[in-house]
């Protein structure tokens, strides 16, 4: 009598293929339209009428009469900005815990 080993057969699992098929499938896509698609090219929306643009491209406005216009000095009421010293900057906050008193 003749003792016969074989090695059990594993069974193919459909399952596993079918999901590394789909995985090369959406890689192979991926790659495709990352690296090889011309892209579309997508016109801009058109501008509803030029000429309501024209009056503001045209105007020139001059700084000083804005900086010295009634709206800009209320805007700049009770804003003031300190100004550093010959020291250092003003202190604002909390003092810096690393310089020494």
């Amino acid at each position: 009598m003749a003792i016969i080993v074989d090695e059990e057969k594993k069974p193919t699992h459909i399952f596993a293929i079918l999901a590394w098929l789909g995985f090369l499938i959406v890689a192979g896509a991926a790659v495709y339209y990352i690296f090889f698609a011309v892209p579309q090219v997508v016109a801009p929306p058109a501008i509803g009428s030029l000429s309501a643009i024209a009056p503001i491209a045209s105007s020139s406005i001059n700084p000083q009469t804005v900086v010295s216009s009634p709206a800009f000095q209320a805007i700049l009421q009770g804003t003031t900005i300190p100004a550093p010293s010959s020291t250092g900057p003003v202190s604002v906050g909390r003092p810096n815990p690393f310089l020494s008193p």
